[in-house]
C-alpha cells in the first residue's frame, strides 16, 4: 500500500506541474488577450466589435475542423505508448500530414465561402474580413499538431510560451494596424485587427517548430511510417475527439449565425444587432472566458495524466485527480462569477471608457447572466477531459450535442423576444444541461462524489459576495472599488475555504506553494493541532 501511494503523488504532482505551467501561461495569455480587447473596443467601437466577433466564431470552427481532434489524440496516445516504451514520433509525423492538408482545406475554404457566410450572418461587410483571416487556418494545424506533441510528452512549458507568443503577437500587431487603418474606415480598421491573429499563429508556429527541432537534435532515431493498425488506432482514438472538437466552436458559430438575425426579427436594424452582438461577445465574453483558461490548462493537462494512470491501472491515481481537477475547478470559479456579479459595472466602466452608459448598463446586465456559467462551463471541461483519459469520448459528445441543441432553440426563441439577454440566458442553460449530463456519466462511471466540497465552496462564496456588495456601498470610485473588492474577498473567500477543510494538507502539497499553504491551514483549523 505504501509503494502505491509513493507512485500516486509523482504522477499528481507532474500533472499539477503541467497544469501550473499551462496555468500561468494561460493566465498571461488572457491577460494579455484581456488587454488588447479592452483598447480594441475603444478603437472599433460596438459595432466594429461585433463584426470582428462575428468573422471569430466561423474562424473558430473551421480552425476545430481542420485539427478535427488529432491534438489530443496525439497527447493522449504518445503519453500511453511511452508508458509501454513504445516508439512515438511516427504519431507526430502524421498528425502533421492530416494536420497540414486539413487546415490548408479548411482556410481555402473559408476564403471561397466568405460572401457566403456573410450573407448567412446577415452582415455582407464582413466577407473581406475572411480573406484575411484564412491563412492562420494552416499555421493552426502546425501549432495544433506540435503541442499535442509536447503535452504528451508531459513538457507544457512550449504550450505555455507559444500562447503568450500568439497574444502579444496580436497584440502588437492587430492594434497596430486597427489605428493605422481607423482612418480609412471601420471595415479597414477590423481587417487591421484580424490581420493581427494571422501573424500571430505565424510567430507561434515558427516558436514550435524551432522548439521541437534544438529538442529533437539529441534524440535517438525512431521509425517514422505508422503501421496500418497503428494508423486504424489513432483514427479509433482521434475520431471521437474531433466529434468532441466540434461542438464547443459549433455554439458559437450558431451564436453569429443566429444572433444579429433574431434580433433583427425582433425589430433591431443591422446596425443595433451588430453592436449588442459585438457587447455580448467583445466585452462581456472576454470577460467571462478568462477564469476559464486555468480550467482549460488544467483540462489539457488532465487528458494525457488519466490515460497514463489508465494504462497502468491505476485506479487511485485516477479517483484522485479526477478529485481534485474538480475542486480547483470550482475552487476558482465560484469566487470569480459572484464578483462580476458584485463589481460588474465597475469593472466595465473603467475597462471600456469609450462605451456610452447605456452600452455599459447593457454589458453589466449580460456580464452578471452569463458569469452564472462560468463555474458550469470549467467543471464540464474538466468531465470531458476525464472521459477521454478514461477513453469514454463518446458519452462526452451525446452530452454536448444535446447542449448545444438546447443552446440553439433557446436562442432562437429568447433573442428574438428578450433581446441580446435572450443569448446569455441560452449560453448558462447550454453548460448547465451539460454539465448534469456529463456529472451524471462520470458518477456513475467512477461513484465520485462532491456535493460535500461544492456545498462548502458556494458557502465561502455567497458570504465573500455579501461582504462585497457592502464594500460596493461605501467606496466611491470604480478603481477604488475594484482594488478594495479583490483585496477583501480573496481574505473572505480564503480564509473561508481554508476553515471548511476544502482541500486536505495532502492536496495542498501537490500544489504549487504547498508547504505554505499547509501551515495556514494549520493556523486557521488550529482545533485539529489539539
Amino acid at each position: 500500500m505504501k509503494s502505491r501511494a509513493k507512485s500516486v503523488a509523482p504522477v499528481r504532482n507532474r500533472l499539477m506541474n503541467g497544469a501550473a505551467i499551462l496555468a500561468l501561461g494561460g493566465l498571461i495569455a488572457k491577460f494579455l488577450g484581456a488587454f488588447y480587447r479592452v483598447p480594441l473596443t475603444n478603437i472599433l467601437g460596438a459595432q466594429g466589435m461585433g463584426m470582428y466577433q462575428l468573422v471569430f466564431p466561423v474562424y473558430a470552427l473551421f480552425m476545430t475542423v481542420a485539427t478535427a481532434g488529432i491534438p489530443t489524440a496525439l497527447s493522449r496516445m504518445v503519453a500511453e505508448k511511452r508508458a509501454l516504451g513504445e516508439e512515438t514520433k511516427k504519431y507526430l509525423v502524421c498528425a502533421l500530414c492530416l494536420l497540414s492538408a486539413a487546415a490548408a482545406v479548411a482556410g481555402i475554404l473559408i476564403a471561397g465561402l466568405s460572401g457566403v457566410i456573410a450573407r448567412w450572418q446577415g452582415n455582407t461587410d464582413t466577407s473581406v474580413c475572411y480573406l484575411v483571416i484564412a491563412p492562420a487556418v494552416f499555421f493552426v494545424g502546425v501549432i495544433a499538431g506540435l503541442r499535442g506533441w509536447f503535452q504528451g510528452e508531459m513538457y507544457m512549458v512550449p504550450t505555455a510560451v507559444s500562447n503568450i507568443l500568439e497574444q502579444a503577437v496580436k497584440l502588437a500587431v492587430g492594434i497596430g494596424l486597427a489605428i493605422v487603418f481607423a482612418p480609412r474606415g471601420l471595415k479597414a480598421s477590423v481587417m487591421g485587427a484580424l490581420t493581427g491573429i494571422t501573424a500571430s499563429e505565424v510567430v507561434a508556429a515558427l516558436y514550435l517548430a524551432i522548439t521541437y527541432a534544438v529538442r529533437s537534435r539529441k534524440a535517438p532515431s525512431e521509425r517514422l511510417r505508422l503501421q496500418r493498425q497503428e494508423g486504424a488506432e489513432m483514427f479509433r482514438v482521434a475520431f471521437p475527439i474531433a466529434l468532441l472538437g466540434l461542438m464547443m466552436p459549433l455554439g458559437s458559430f450558431f451564436d453569429s449565425m443566429v444572433i444579429v438575425n433574431a434580433l433583427k426579427w425582433g425589430g433591431v436594424s443591422t446596425a443595433t444587432a451588430t453592436a449588442q452582438y459585438g457587447l455580448y461577445s467583445g466585452p462581456v465574453v472576454s470577460l467571462v472566458n478568462m477564469p476559464v483558461v486555468m480550467t482549460v490548462s488544467l483540462a489539457i493537462a488532465v487528458v494525457p495524466s488519466v490515460s497514463l494512470s489508465r494504462v497502468e491501472h491505476d485506479i487511485k491515481a485516477i479517483m484522485t485527480k479526477s478529485r481534485l481537477s474538480l475542486k480547483l475547478v470550482y475552487l476558482i470559479g465560484v469566487p470569480v462569477a459572484l464578483f462580476f456579479i458584485v463589481f460588474g459595472r465597475n469593472m466595465l466602466s473603467l475597462m471600456y471608457p469609450a462605451l456610452s452608459d447605456a452600452e455599459i448598463a447593457v454589458s453589466a446586465g449580460l456580464l452578471s447572466v452569463s458569469s452564472l456559467g462560468i463555474v458550469m462551463t470549467g467543471a464540464t471541461q474538466i468531465y470531458i477531459s476525464l472521459l477521454q483519459g478514461l477513453d469514454r469520448t463518446y458519452s462526452a459528445v451525446k452530452s454536448l450535442f444535446a447542449a448545444i441543441i438546447v443552446k440553439l432553440v433557446l436562442s432562437i426563441v429568447l433573442v428574438r423576444y428578450w433581446g441580446i439577454v435572450g443569448a446569455a440566458v441560452a449560453s448558462v442553460a447550454m453548460s448547465a444541461t451539460s454539465l448534469v449530463a456529463l456529472n451524471l456519466i462520470f458518477s456513475s462511471l467512477t461513484g465520485l462524489r462532491m456535493e460535500k466540497n461544492i456545498a462548502q465552496i458556494l458557502a465561502s462564496g455567497v458570504i465573500m459576495a455579501l461582504v462585497g456588495v457592502v464594500v460596493r456601498e461605501y467606496v466611491p470610485t470604480d478603481i477604488g472599488v475594484i482594488a478594495a473588492g479583490i483585496a477583501v474577498s480573496a481574505f473572505v473567500y480564503g480564509w473561508l475555504t481554508t476553515l471548511f477543510g476544502v482541500f486536505s494538507e495532502e492536496e495542498f502539497l501537490s500544489l504549487p506553494f504547498g508547504a505554505r499553504l499547509v501551515k495556514i491551514r494549520r493556523i486557521v483549523r488550529f482545533w485539529e493541532q489539539n
